[in-house]
């Protein structure tokens, strides 16, 4: 799972050197690429924030403590991310108007879309993948011990 500190501390060195190159007199044309490392950051922490909200009943049962941890971290990460984000919107803002603005955000909205159906989605059957195989590991042997019991009982 993606850890929603280490994504806000990204985020946040990202979001530093947006505005050390705006308050050092470069363009938002120039910032991009800082932008776009910093919404990869964002977009990991609000993916582990919706994660932490949706925890499965056996890591409820067996990790409470974890879980709420984990759920408080990405609420607090997700709202720093939030007031970045802000700020970032105003730049674009004065640097394009509202047209502009407006189509960062379709395309933006574009590429968010596109990394949820691919990077997430993986990282969500991997998951899926490592619960079954734990599962089954748990399974086999108890099935097999039934099994060994039930054919010698019957000798």
């Amino acid at each position: 799972m993606i850890d929603p500190v280490t994504a806000a501390a990204g985020a946040a060195k990202a979001f530093a050197m947006v505005k050390g190159m705006v308050e050092a007199g470069k363009s938002v044309e120039d910032t991009m690429g800082q932008i776009a490392s910093w919404y990869g950051h964002a977009s990991d922490v609000m993916y582990a924030e919706r994660r932490a909200q949706n925890v499965s009943p056996f890591r409820k049962v067996v990790f409470p403590k974890s879980v709420e941890a984990e759920a408080v971290k990405a609420f607090a990460a997700k709202k720093k991310i939030q007031a970045q984000q802000r700020e970032i919107m105003m730049m674009i803002r004065y640097a394009y108007g509202d047209d502009g603005l407006q189509e960062f955000r379709a395309i933006k909205k574009q590429i968010v879309n596109e990394r949820e159906r691919t990077v997430y989605r993986q990282r969500e059957l991997r998951d899926k993948f490592l619960a079954v195989i734990i599962a089954l590991s748990g399974v086999v042997p108890i099935v097999f011990l039934i099994w060994i019991v039930i054919a010698k009982g019957g000798k």
